[in-house]
């Protein structure tokens, strides 16, 4: 049995005075992209977003979509294995 459940950490800075419009971007874009109903989605007084995002199955999560100019650098992904 695989205890093991795939999870992405996925970081973007945002542009200046673009963060509400980023975190509008990941709420309509990137959490639909992927699919999961175990998604948070965090923000930082330093103008960055955080998602992280479990799946069931074998799937690896990724957001593959790109926020443009709403962030002053590419986004950042990680994925790791949730473990129980």
């Amino acid at each position: 049995m695989n205890d093991r459940r795939p999870t992405l950490m996925w970081e973007a800075a945002a542009a200046p005075e673009r963060l509400d419009d980023l975190v509008a971007w990941v709420r309509a874009v990137a959490l639909p992209e992927l699919g999961s109903d175990d998604a948070r989605l965090f923000r930082s007084n330093d103008d960055r977003v955080v998602v992280i995002a479990s799946v069931d199955g074998e799937d690896r999560p990724r957001i593959a979509a790109d926020p443009g100019d709403l962030v002053r650098r590419p986004p950042h992904q990680w994925r790791f294995d949730e473990i129980s």
